[in-house]
């Protein structure tokens, strides 16, 4: 464990980078068309990665990937599964002339938040990493934000309004500039921790839901999708445990290699 510590020290100073393998080739005639049809990015004239999302017709996230302009086409790694990624594409298929084609590169994502596509994934932190730097910097994985609209995940950002029709963007346009009623936040475990995911009450009423808890050199922390009228400080109770709700990301983020007093 105490390597691993070093490690993470290392990735929250903003050093190193992690691998993710499996990238998917989206070429042929109707690339552009197609792709803009079902990603909540628009992109034309893109001209470096970009994430993205991939909604349901309820607007709710599906999957989601890092698109790179490519000379025939463009170039997805998924944040989450390759099969995943590509089953929900194929599944839009009908006579578009596109072709998908499963590549053996790399997603390279650098602590300080470049991203690029390499042949190798040499020199990468341990994937068992991840996750853990993921929860203190407060950037959900994919499984985190599956079934939710990207405004109550803090993934506005990924949409582009007035980019055209896609996957979702009626539900998209009809929120446009209202007020967002949850968010993601932190959950720090208080005694017994609980099992997770299960629904979050405050005040013995449900006020939201945990998605991920697990131990760090911290102790159990986790992320939940939470009433913004709930305040940071307030305990929950849920799955048969206690969490105290914080603001992302984690303070334990900025971590010099002490562990935290809390």
């Amino acid at each position: 464990m105490e390597g691993m510590e070093t490690l993470l020290e290392n990735a929250l100073g903003g050093r190193g980078h992690f691998a993710f393998p499996g990238v998917l080739l989206l070429r042929g005639p109707d690339a552009l068309p197609f792709l803009q049809g079902q990603a909540t990015r628009d992109l034309r004239g893109l001209s470096g990665p970009a994430g993205a999302l991939f909604l349901n017709h309820r607007g709710q996230i599906e999957e989601a990937a890092t698109v790179f302009p490519h000379p025939e086409g463009f170039l997805l790694a998924p944040w989450g599964a390759l099969a995943g990624l590509r089953a929900r594409l194929e599944r839009y298929l009908v006579f578009d002339q596109v072709e998908l084609l499963e590549l053996p590169l790399y997603r390279l994502l650098h602590a300080d938040g470049r991203e690029e596509v390499a042949e190798s994934g040499e020199g990468a932190y341990p994937e068992a990493l991840y996750p853990l730097y993921t929860l203190l910097k407060g950037l959900p994985l994919l499984s985190d934000i599956r079934g939710e609209l990207p405004q109550s995940v803090g993934l506005l950002h990924l949409v582009d309004y007035g980019k055209g029709c896609y996957v979702g963007q009626e539900i998209m346009a009809r929120t446009e500039g209202r007020e967002t009623h949850h968010r993601l936040v932190g959950l720090r475990a208080l005694g017994k921790e609980g099992e997770v995911p299960c629904d979050l009450h405050w005040g013995g009423r449900r006020v939201g839901t945990a998605k991920r808890l697990q131990e760090t050199p911290f102790g159990p922390l986790g992320l939940g999708v939470v009433r913004k009228e709930v305040p940071f400080g307030a305990e929950l109770e849920g799955g048969g445990g206690r969490f105290r709700l914080e603001p992302l990301p984690f303070e334990e983020a900025s971590w010099s290699g002490r562990r935290s007093s809390a």
